[in-house]
Parts: structure tokens; C-alpha cells; sequence
């Protein structure tokens, strides 16, 4: 009779304990459920552990951009060690163990069991579980099962959660990307001349949705045009941002300076006042008279463009240190070149001459020119970028873009 009221008063217990399991259950699929934070989630998985189990010691270490102790209590101070790098080589450790009837590290002190939670093969948390006090629970193995099954739901809602997260901030990042290449292409002439005295083109390439390069012209006078190719150091929003203030500075400026030299020296200023000495910019300003065929320009620590003329090529390398690199330049000087009528100046940014193969060979400044020089008769500027970048294209074939490419050319075209 007293064995078969001890059976029922353990089935009792047994079911009451299973119950309890099922309610807690509901109440975290419930809190997931309302989207609670992961904080709450946390705090009733150690009500259920704490109070309703009656676990004395319990650590939870979760993974998301490092290792992170999320709850513990009971444990030795040892085992709460919070130095990432001692963390990294523990959960390397028990990444390599499967946990039947192994012999367990060391530092796994007071703990009878470990539960790994793994999503796509990656270790996203461990529960180090221990003491068990239960009444109505008289072996950890009972238990464990329940245990693992509140785990895994709680650390992989959370998981879900971040990685929503992260969707949506990335779709932000994306819309705010796309909002910043369709504003950074409003700095870019939205046409260029078309007259019977000059043949202008333009090539922009961005290795990312928002670049660092930039091109420009700005007519003067009648006579006078002037042309800017520059390029930001850096990549992304910040260096956009640079460059549309170094534009709106230049196209400010450009009409109120009587010397190239004086216009680098202001522009100067106005990058070092705006980049605060975290970026620097390199830049070729040049103003071509059309009527003089007169070319001065002030090459400040950009690539250097060069004047086709009648076979031969004049590299335009006078100028200046890239501005924005020091506080005041330490040198200044302005260049000066002839441009005849069919002459071709060409432009370019590093991200075509720096380019490199699937075998590691350069396309160069040297293959660059045979380039031009093999196609300076093209009917249009714009035909001669578009076989500059056949070749190019053909030269990289399958390896990835390292830069962006940017390509401005000019020619006078002769008096009919």
C-alpha cells in the first residue's frame, strides 16, 4: 500500500513538473511571439531555470559579434572570466568535444551538463547547467531534454531577431546608398559641350554605388573652359560628402580668382577646413582658351593627364601636393601647354592605370597611351572612351574592379 502511494504521489509530482514545463513553455513562445526584447526573454529563462527547476548553477554564453555571458549565476569566478580572446579559445575547445561521456575541460567547474545550441553549423550559444534541486526531478537526465528545448527556442528567437535586424538595417543602408549615388550624380555636369570648337567627354565608373571620384567644367568666358578631375582619398559616403563640398567650393570660386595658383591655394584651405586632416583630395584643374589654344593648368597630386599631339605626348605634371594634406602647400606651380586643333588631352583616375589581371600584370599608364595613341583619329571623344574601356574590360576580363574609373578628354576640333 505504501509503495503504491509513493507511485502516485511520484506521478503526482511527475505530472504537476510536466505541466509546469508545458505552461513555461507557452510563456516563451507567447513572449516571442509579443516581440519581446531579448533582456525579458533572458529574464523569464532564469525564472524557469532558477525558480521552477530549482538550478543553483547556470551560465549562458551567447554569440553574436563576440562571446557575451547573457545570465549566470552560481558560478565560480574563475568560469566568468569575461577576456575575450580566453572565451574565443574555451568555446573553440568545446566546439571540438561531443559531449557524450567525454572528459570535460578544467575550467567547467561545478557544472554537471552542457548544452550547445548550434544554427547552420555555427555555435550560437552554451548553457552550462548544474545542481539540480528539484524534488519532484530525481536525475539531471529527466530534465535536460526541457532544458535544451526552452534554450534553443530562446537563443535562436533571439538570433532571428538580430538577424531581422540586420535585414532592415541593411535595406536602410541600401536605400540611403542608392539616395547618395543618385545625389552624388547630380554633381556631375548634366551636359557637356556640343559646340563647333571643342569635343568634351566624360566616363564615370564607380567601384561602389557612392565613389570618390569627380569630374567638372565650368565655362568661364566665351573662350575660356575650365576642367577638374579629382579624386578622394577613401571610399563611400564620407569621401561623397567631401566632394560635393570640394565641387560647390569650385564652382563658387572658379569665376572670382585671376591665377590658377590662387584658386588651389583657397581650395586648399576649404579641404583642410572640411576633412579636418582625415582625408586628402588629388586634383587636375586646367582652363583651355579655345581662341589661344593657351592650356595652364595645376596638377595637384593627381595621375598625370597628357597632351597627344602629332604622335607625341606631353605628361602634364606641374602642380602641386594633393590638398588637404598639408596646412599650407608647400609648392605651387602652374603649367603651361599648347593644344591645336585635333591635339587630344587626355584624363584618367588611378583605378584604370592600377589596375591589375588574373596574372598580376598592370594595364599601366604605358598601355594606357598605345591606347589613345592608336585611336586619336575616333570621330568622338566619346568613341575613344568607349575602346579605352573595350580594352580595359578585356585587359581585367573576370578580376574585380579595384577603384573607381574616371575618364575626361578634350579636343579641339579644327576651323571649318
Amino acid at each position: 500500500m505504501d509503495q503504491q502511494l509513493k507511485r502516485e504521489k511520484s506521478n503526482d509530482v511527475e505530472l504537476y513538473v510536466k505541466k509546469q514545463q508545458l505552461h513555461w513553455l507557452l510563456q516563451i513562445t507567447k513572449a516571442i511571439n509579443y516581440n519581446m526584447p531579448a533582456t525579458q526573454l533572458f529574464e523569464i529563462y532564469e525564472i524557469v531555470m532558477r525558480e521552477q527547476l530549482k538550478v543553483q548553477n547556470l551560465a549562458l554564453f551567447v554569440h553574436e559579434s563576440q562571446w557575451k555571458k547573457m545570465l549566470a549565476y552560481g558560478a565560480h569566478e574563475n568560469f566568468l572570466i569575461n577576456n575575450q580572446e580566453v572565451l574565443e579559445t574555451r568555446f573553440s575547445e568545446l566546439n571540438q568535444l561531443q559531449f557524450n561521456n567525454v572528459q570535460l575541460p578544467d575550467w567547467v567547474q561545478g557544472f554537471e551538463s552542457i548544452i550547445p545550441v548550434y544554427h547552420n553549423e555555427r555555435a550560437l550559444a552554451y548553457a552550462f547547467i548544474g545542481d539540480l534541486q528539484h524534488d519532484g526531478i530525481s536525475h539531471m537526465k529527466e530534465v535536460l531534454p526541457f532544458i535544451h528545448t526552452i534554450t534553443n527556442i530562446i537563443v535562436v528567437a533571439i538570433e532571428n531577431k538580430r538577424l531581422t535586424k540586420d535585414t532592415i538595417l541593411q535595406a536602410q543602408m541600401q536605400r540611403e546608398m542608392e539616395l547618395a549615388a543618385r545625389m552624388q550624380t547630380m554633381l556631375f555636369p548634366a551636359h557637356l559641350p556640343a559646340d563647333k570648337r571643342v569635343d568634351l567627354a566624360a566616363t564615370y565608373l564607380p567601384h561602389q554605388q557612392v565613389g570618390g571620384d569627380y569630374y567638372d567644367y565650368i565655362q568661364l568666358n566665351d573662350d575660356e573652359l575650365m576642367i577638374c578631375l579629382a579624386d578622394v582619398s577613401g571610399k563611400g559616403i564620407s569621401a561623397a560628402i567631401l566632394m560635393s563640398n570640394f565641387q560647390a567650393n569650385l564652382n563658387a570660386k572658379a569665376h572670382h580668382f585671376t591665377t590658377l595658383k590662387e584658386l588651389v591655394i583657397d581650395l586648399n584651405a576649404s579641404v583642410n577646413k572640411s576633412a579636418k586632416g582625415e582625408k586628402f583630395i588629388t586634383a587636375f584643374i586646367g582652363v583651355l582658351n579655345t581662341k589661344t589654344h593657351q592650356f595652364r593648368y595645376i596638377n595637384a597630386g593627381q595621375n598625370p593627364p597628357f597632351i597627344l599631339s602629332n604622335g607625341k605626348f606631353q605628361l602634364l605634371e606641374k602642380g602641386s601636393t594633393g590638398l588637404g594634406m598639408f596646412e599650407d602647400l608647400p609648392f605651387v606651380n602652374e603649367g603651361i601647354a599648347e593644344m591645336k586643333p585635333n591635339d587630344v588631352l587626355f584624363c584618367y583616375t588611378d583605378g584604370i592605370v592600377e589596375q591589375e589581371n588574373e596574372v598580376g600584370d598592370t594595364f599601366s599608364l604605358e598601355i594606357l597611351m598605345e591606347m589613345i595613341h592608336k585611336n586619336e583619329d575616333v570621330f568622338t571623344m566619346k568613341d575613344l572612351h568607349f575602346r579605352v574601356l573595350d580594352t580595359f574590360n578585356e585587359f581585367r576580363k573576370d578580376t574585380e574592379a579595384i577603384d573607381d574609373v574616371t575618364l575626361l578628354s578634350c579636343r579641339i576640333l579644327p576651323n571649318l
